[in-house]
């Protein structure tokens, strides 16, 4: 089975102008996601999708591959949906550029689980919330399932509801997501959805057209938004078994 991971990225982030390419311990986000994947057992292929030479110059400096896509897409989802038509795989992995301690050992088996069930077209990895102001974060997507983990909803607002003092836990969505290929492509066919616009989540368009997302619990991950964000994974970064192996033993001062 040919499984491909896509990675979207583009330089104009509104809280984080040029973020792919911003430096962790001298190289760019972008290589550490593309390097940490490389690392998978399941994955065959791995893309950056941008619509900025910029991005293409530097991820061919560390031998991506790279496929130029429209500067118009306002979701990342529909920049991998694009890039797909040129890709030959079953299913897509939708791995945003922004997570430079992605967990190739949860996204393998993340892939096992939905090969297992092939009645699964869509699966999005989640994690624990146990910090409150984690929950509180509008920069976090919080994600409410059912007893079988199947996405209710995603919101940028604690969800569900609880209090500081009676706060016991909450999932939070990670920026992966799994498509068969052929279930990605009529996603990007439909118009944005009205509750996607509200919460600024692209996956609320599959929840709206009345489709299933398959949560799949998966070891918490950093997603950098924000220049502090950037520091903060640092810190996690410089202590990484597998940062360390993916650069060759580096030695971080």
């Amino acid at each position: 089975m040919n499984i491909a991971c896509i990675v979207p990225a583009r330089m104009g982030s509104t809280r984080f102008p040029g973020k792919p390419i911003a430096k962790i311990f001298g190289h760019t986000m972008l290589e550490h996601v593309f390097r940490r994947l490389k690392t998978s057992k399941y994955v065959t292929q791995i893309v950056i999708a941008t619509c900025d030479e910029e991005i293409k110059r530097v991820c061919i400096s560390f031998g991506a591959s790279v496929i130029m896509t429209s500067p118009t897409h306002v979701r990342g989802t529909d920049r991998v949906a694009e890039a797909a038509k040129s890709v030959q795989a079953d299913i897509i992995i939708n791995v945003q550029g922004d997570e430079p301690l992605v967990d190739p050992a949860s996204l393998d088996d993340a892939i096992a689980f939905m090969i297992k069930d092939p009645q699964l077209s869509c699966v999005n990895l989640v994690s624990k919330i146990t910090d409150w102001d984690i929950f509180t974060s509008k920069d976090v997507v919080k994600t409410v399932m059912d007893q079988k983990h199947r996405v209710l909803y995603f919101s940028r607002l604690p969800i569900p509801t609880q209090t500081k003092e009676k706060f016991h836990g909450a999932f939070k969505q990670i920026g992966i997501y799994l498509f068969k290929k052929d279930f990605l492509l009529q996603f990007s066919s439909w118009a944005q959805t009205p509750l996607e616009e509200i919460e600024a989540v692209d996956m609320m368009r599959i929840l709206e057209r009345g489709f299933p997302i398959q949560g799949f619990l998966s070891h918490d991950s950093i997603s950098v938004d924000t220049p502090a964000d950037l520091a903060y994974a640092e810190g996690i970064i410089r202590k990484d078994p597998l940062y360390q192996k993916v650069f060759g033993n580096v030695v971080v001062r």
